[in-house]
């Protein structure tokens, strides 16, 4: 009984062992798969004509050893032992440009073929100041300040999509995804500049629902201290917008009315939120029924004198600008 049971042990002991070499040929037989290569750009949705780096990645096999080939169509372009990198400018909007990389690992006789679409696609992307003031002729848009509100929108290119309220946006604020104002249809994004930037920057990529449309725009957003300049209002004319006023400026007449622009400052629709401070040679006088105009009627002429007006909301920390006008009398 003893002698049966070992008989049969050594059989099954042979079986194993002859099977170990055949499932290891199994293995082996099944080789390296187009799916073991990785192939990734940078940037991922290139722009037209930017500079691209097209990579290749593998866990399974060892690309530094092995001879690789790119072409676009029949022409080769780069060829050698871990060429693993490939440099390209993308081709113009909605432009497609297609690239192969062939993949021949050492010591073995067959290849792997891999396919790279380049297929850049356009995006405009435009910003303005919510609430930055600029005066009244101002040619231009009004720059964003500290703690003021920024408005982003997004235009993509209107012969690759009908309609920008077709995509799928996705914004980021200095590399942090938003998530409150990504999705469908999301063409535009506002928010308050964070204090403490002196820029900010923002991302948009945008996206058909079939992927036929691919879009990323990064932009820097500067931001820049406001400031106070001073127009004389006239009382034919009204303020003289084409003409501001500088230090020593003669006043001719008994009266001069002088009207402090704070540009850029964050006032618009939070106006009742700012307290404006007037000086005459440093000292304080009552804020004018017009907060921002102050008519001054010396009791006597010659010499200097200096104006000066503070602007500043109170619930914040930066929103303040200070301004000086010297006047000779």
């Amino acid at each position: 009984m003893h002698s049966h049971k070992k008989f049969l042990f050594g059989i099954l002991l042979i079986l194993c062992i002859v099977s170990i070499p055949s499932y290891s040929k199994a293995i082996d037989g099944i080789g390296l798969q187009e799916s073991d290569i990785t192939a990734s750009t940078q940037p991922e949705n290139p722009e037209p004509y930017q500079d691209v780096t097209i990579s290749l990645v593998s866990y399974a096999t060892d690309l530094n050893k092995a001879t690789i080939e790119w072409r676009s169509g029949s022409k080769v372009l780069l060829s050698g032992i871990g060429r693993t990198n490939f440099s390209i400018k993308a081709p113009g909007p909605n432009v497609t440009a297609v690239y192969t990389a062939t993949i021949t690992p050492v010591g073995d006789t067959n290849s792997i073929t891999k396919q790279i679409i380049i297929s850049p696609s356009d995006i405009e992307v435009l910003w303005e100041s919510v609430d930055g003031y600029t005066p009244p002729f101002y040619k231009g848009k009004s720059f964003a300040s500290p703690e003021s509100l920024i408005k982003v929108v997004a235009i993509p290119d209107t012969s690759a999509v009908k309609s920008s309220s077709n995509l799928v946006y996705t914004w980021k604020n200095n590399g942090k995804t938003i998530q409150s104002a990504s999705g469908y249809g999301k063409d535009s994004y506002i928010f308050a500049n964070n204090e403490l930037n002196r820029s900010e920057e923002i991302t948009v990529s945008a996206s058909t629902v079939d992927g036929s449309y691919n879009a990323t725009k990064t932009i820097n957003i500067p931001i820049i201290d406001p400031k106070i300049v001073f127009y004389k209002r006239s009382p034919t004319d009204g303020v003289l917008y084409n003409s501001a006023l500088v230090n020593d400026v003669f006043m001719s007449g008994d009266e001069f009315t002088i009207v402090a622009t704070p540009y850029f400052l964050a006032t618009l629709g939070n106006e009742d939120k700012f307290t404006y401070s007037w000086q005459i040679n440093g000292n304080s006088i009552s804020t004018p029924s017009k907060k921002t105009e102050l008519t001054v009627r010396p009791s006597s002429r010659g010499g200097y004198a200096t104006i000066g007006v503070t602007m500043e909301n109170l619930n914040t920390f930066f929103q303040k600008v200070t301004g000086q006008l010297k006047i000779n009398l």
